[in-house]
C-alpha cells in the first residue's frame, strides 16, 4: 500500500495550478470574460476538483483551504479590475496615457 503524503502545501498548489488551466482555457476560448459573478463562481466549484487520493485527509483539506484562501486574495483584485475597466473614463484615460507614451 502506497504511503499518503502529508504536503498540504502540495494540494494547494496542484489546486492552484488547476484553476491557472482553466482561466487560460477561459482566455483562449471563453465567451464569458465580462461575467465576474461567473467567474467567481466558477472558480469557487473547481478549485477542490483535484486528485488527492495520494495526500492524507488533513493535508488536503488543509491545501485546499490555502488555496482557497488564495484565490480569494486573486477574485478581490480582480473584482476591483474589472469595476475599474468598465467605467469609460478610466479607459479613455489609459488610451491617452498609453498614445502619449508611445
Amino acid at each position: 500500500m502506497q504511503k499518503l503524503s502529508d504536503n498540504a502545501h502540495a494540494v494547494a498548489l496542484i489546486s492552484l495550478t488547476k484553476m491557472v488551466q482553466l482561466l487560460s482555457a477561459e482566455l483562449v476560448a471563453g465567451t464569458h470574460r465580462d461575467d465576474i459573478q461567473r467567474l467567481e463562481q466558477a472558480m469557487r466549484a473547481k478549485i477542490g476538483c483535484i486528485d488527492t487520493a495520494a495526500y492524507t485527509r488533513e493535508a488536503a483539506e488543509k491545501g485546499l483551504a490555502e488555496a482557497r484562501m488564495l484565490i480569494e486574495q486573486v477574485l478581490i483584485q480582480v473584482r476591483a479590475q474589472a469595476a475599474a475597466a468598465k467605467k469609460p473614463a478610466a479607459r479613455s484615460a489609459k488610451r491617452i496615457a498609453v498614445t502619449t507614451l508611445h
